[in-house]
This record gives C-alpha cells, sequence and structure tokens, in this order.
C-alpha cells in the first residue's frame, strides 16, 4: 500500500482542473475541503493526483454543479451525501446500502436519482468508462466517457438538454431547498408509463441512500440483477 507522498506528483491533475471549472458554462461550487480527510481519501483509494478523479478527491469536498442538480462526489462536504470512500465502502464510515456497488466506483449523482459509476469489470467489458444508473430504465448506460470527459461534460455539458424529461417547472427552487444529503423522490417513478410527464408527479424529499437502495431494488425484481 503507498504512502501518501508516493501518491501526490508534481505534475498534479488539479491546475488543468481547476482551470476548467473557472472556464465551465455550467454553474459550479467546488465545496471546502478537509485536508486531513481529504489525504486519506486520496490514500484509502490509493490513487495518484495524476489522475483528475484523485485531484478532486484531494483538493475538493465534492462538486455542485447546475444549481447543485449534479453532485461530484469528492473527499466529503456537509452539503453532498457522502464522499467517494462512504459510497464505495472504505473508509471509517461507509454508507450502510443495501445494494453495495459491485466492481463499479460511484463518483456523482443527480438529484433525479441517477449515478455515475466508473466501471471496474461490471458492465460486460473492462474499459474503464462511465456509465449512467438512468432512473428512467433503471439500467445502465454506457457515456463512452471515461473520468477526466465526464467531468469536462459535467461541467461544459448541455445538461437541460440531457435532463430534459427529468425537470419539472421550478425545479431549481426544490433542489436549493433540499439538504446535503437529500434527493428528489419523483412519484410516479420516472421509468413507469405513468411517470412520463415530471410535472404532473409528486416530488418528495428523501435520503440520497434511500433512493438508490429502492432503485436498485426495483431494477432487481423487474430484472432479475
Amino acid at each position: 500500500m503507498k504512502a501518501l507522498h508516493e501518491l501526490l506528483s508534481e505534475n498534479s491533475a488539479w491546475n488543468p482542473t481547476e482551470e476548467a471549472i473557472k472556464s465551465a458554462d455550467n454553474e459550479v461550487v467546488v465545496l471546502e475541503r478537509d485536508r486531513p480527510q481529504a489525504e486519506q481519501t486520496l490514500v484509502d483509494l490509493q490513487m495518484s493526483d495524476k489522475a483528475t478523479l484523485g485531484a478532486v478527491v484531494l483538493n475538493t469536498g465534492g462538486l455542485l454543479i447546475d444549481g447543485g442538480w449534479l453532485r461530484v462526489l469528492g473527499s466529503g462536504h456537509p452539503e453532498i451525501a457522502g464522499d467517494i470512500r462512504s459510497w464505495n465502502a472504505l473508509g471509517p464510515d461507509p454508507i450502510a446500502l443495501k445494494f453495495k456497488p459491485e466492481s463499479y466506483v460511484i463518483v456523482a449523482y443527480d438529484v433525479a436519482g441517477g449515478f455515475f459509476a466508473v466501471n471496474n469489470g461490471a458492465f460486460n467489458d473492462h474499459s474503464p468508462n462511465i456509465h449512467y444508473f438512468a432512473p428512467d430504465t433503471l439500467e445502465w448506460e454506457d457515456t463512452e466517457k471515461g473520468y477526466t470527459d465526464f467531468l469536462h461534460w459535467a461541467l461544459n455539458g448541455d445538461l437541460q438538454q440531457y435532463y430534459a424529461t427529468f425537470r419539472w417547472t421550478g425545479w431549481e427552487k426544490d433542489v436549493r431547498m433540499l439538504n446535503g444529503g437529500q434527493a428528489m423522490m419523483i412519484y410516479p417513478f420516472l421509468w413507469s408509463e405513468e411517470g412520463r410527464d415530471v410535472n404532473k408527479a409528486d416530488r418528495n424529499p428523501v435520503p440520497v441512500a434511500e433512493l438508490w437502495d429502492m432503485q436498485q431494488d426495483m431494477r432487481k425484481q423487474l430484472f432479475g440483477s
């Protein structure tokens, strides 16, 4: 197991990542890190800060993008649900999930119940692409992007178009009212025929982890996996 000094690099990916954040088309809030916690997170991940993911973890508590709709995990902050360790059964305080990640690493989520994860053999191939768990299909979808490209998409992509069928009138105000550990339970569910018009649905704040487990349980019941 590598020590912290072996994971730190003079060629850290943070400088270009920070520049990308500053010039982003989408609104970005960089959550402040707790340095000792961030350093321990990097050690627990055994990832160098030469990698964009390692740089984000070491230098941020997380990122809130597009009014907080999309939330990229870092080393943890009260305004985001958990951190990259706790979501992936690492560190001293893993989130108590019924459905724990297996052969993928959760790196981001959105308030509609979508999750982004780095493939580590779970999705029929061995490419480290980001896959998206879509709440309107309960399926994992290959974004065909690595983590760095995913982050640049999150910073600059047309999120309004991407989330057009998930967002309701006035979502900005509702998202601002969520606390750091919450996402939005939408019912009828987005994957159901009745849930196709999100503006007619009921929306209630729930813990993000609860929403994850509920959707994974639905997926298991519907698809058997």
